[in-house]
């Protein structure tokens, strides 16, 4: 999406399912490394390519077992409930983004190599599937941090838990129904 072309209609936004914002680097250390291996690859890319093939392939394998993980990642009903309370605070139309931050925040714990997610992966789905799909009026930014989404979802647990029963996970509403039988 070019800003020079104007921005597009929410429904179509609403497609893409995560987004990100590219700005150019500030800090004149990170312009200066940028440099260098420019001219690195510039002058010897074989020696580049293998300088950097062990931290790619390590990256690689991560990735390949992320993807044989990522179904077995687990949340609760409690992490359904932070998402839907997030995106209806931030005035979010429609269930995609739900749906998305939810599939984002279990690929990044599998990606870690964990099984359960966590507020944190969350507020990091969060970060990337919402600012396109957040209302603004004109001259507001939609920029929302991590620890800002983060600290919402705290917030949004907070009033909604009180005053209301939390639901057993399913494991322990088996055990339940199991002691009942016998």
């Amino acid at each position: 999406m070019n800003p020079e072309e104007g921005d597009l209609r929410p429904q179509l936004l609403d497609r893409f399912a995560l987004s990100v914002d590219i700005t150019g680097i500030r800090e004149a250390r990170d312009r200066v490394t940028i440099i260098e291996h420019n001219l690195a690859f510039e002058s010897d890319p074989e020696a580049f390519r293998k300088l950097w093939l062990p931290h790619e392939e390590k990256i690689s394998r991560q990735i390949a077992s992320a993807r044989t993980m990522v179904d077995k990642v687990n949340y609760a009903r409690r992490d359904l409930l932070s998402i839907a309370a997030l995106t209806a605070s931030l005035n979010v139309d429609g269930h995609r983004a739900d749906l998305v931050i939810l599939k984002a925040a279990r690929a990044h714990t599998a990606f870690e190599g964990r099984t359960a997610i966590t507020d944190r992966d969350i507020a990091l789905a969060a970060e990337l599937a919402l600012p396109h799909r957040i209302k603004r009026g004109p001259f507001h930014q939609t920029e929302i941090s991590p620890e800002q989404l983060q600290e919402r979802i705290e917030q949004l647990q907070g009033s909604s838990s009180e005053g209301e029963p939390s639901e057993p996970e399913p494991k322990e509403a088996e055990a339940e129904a199991q002691k009942k039988k016998s």
